[in-house]
């Protein structure tokens, strides 16, 4: 099992729930108004800096992780510059 962190623009969360539901995935939490900065900017919900951004994650098995990877990756190359859809993946140890 692996869990699949994605943070995602939060004009695009809806864009993102699509794509792991056609992925199979049921199961997942999301957090809103995440701040901080990256390779595609701040997300500081400022005035000078206003955007935030969505946390999503989810555990899934190994095969589903691939390809929910894959489809991410197709997603941010359809998005503006700047926008960026970022995911991670960890081990999952023990769900008790």
């Amino acid at each position: 099992m692996k869990m699949v962190m994605i943070i995602c623009p939060q004009d695009r969360q809806n864009d993102v729930r699509e794509l792991i539901t056609e992925h199979g995935v049921h199961a997942y939490t999301e957090i809103r108004n995440v701040i901080g900065e990256g390779e595609t900017g701040k997300k500081l919900g400022t005035d000078i800096w206003p955007e935030k951004s969505v946390l999503v994650f989810t555990v899934v098995s190994k095969e589903k992780t691939d390809s929910l990877l894959k489809a991410l990756k197709d997603c941010e190359e359809r998005l503006f510059p700047g926008e960026g859809v970022r995911a991670f993946v960890l081990p999952i140890e023990q769900v008790i």
